[in-house]
């Protein structure tokens, strides 16, 4: 019996990442997540190996606040039925609106060195989309 379904695992760490987003932002983040398991970048290609890796997504840092918060979400909170719907998106309908991004990052809340030696695939919401040269 599998505990955490890979949707809800996906949709929390979409929650954790762009609660604050449009939908649209969600959905960038469901396909940063879905073309890192795709590409096995950073990620052994599977949705717990993926976000779970340390120093991925940040909300699974355990110096991020809402960690355990976002433990307690309910697919009854619209902005977490949007997580939902943007993984499903993602996966069922193959979307591309990142243009293949692995990275992305919040500009107002860091410019993290790695950045650098990124190309900018997309930028939706407050998250800049990256690829590696």
């Amino acid at each position: 019996m599998r505990l955490i379904s890979d949707t809800a695992l996906a949709a929390v760490t979409i929650w954790r990442e762009a609660r604050g987003e449009v939908y649209e932002g969600k959905l960038a983040v469901a396909e940063v997540i879905r073309n890192r398991m795709k590409e096995r970048y950073a990620s052994d290609g599977t949705i717990a190996g993926t976000v779970m890796r340390p120093k991925q997504f940040s909300g699974w840092n355990s110096n991020d606040p809402n960690r355990i918060p976002s433990l307690k979400i309910d697919d009854g909170d619209q902005a977490v039925a949007d997580c939902v719907r943007a993984w499903k998106e993602a996966m069922e309908q193959n979307t591309n609106s990142v243009k293949g991004a692995l990275l992305y990052y919040a500009p107002a809340l860091a410019a993290p060195e790695w950045a650098r030696g990124c190309m900018e695939a997309a930028r939706i919401g407050r998250h800049v989309f990256l690829r590696p040269r």
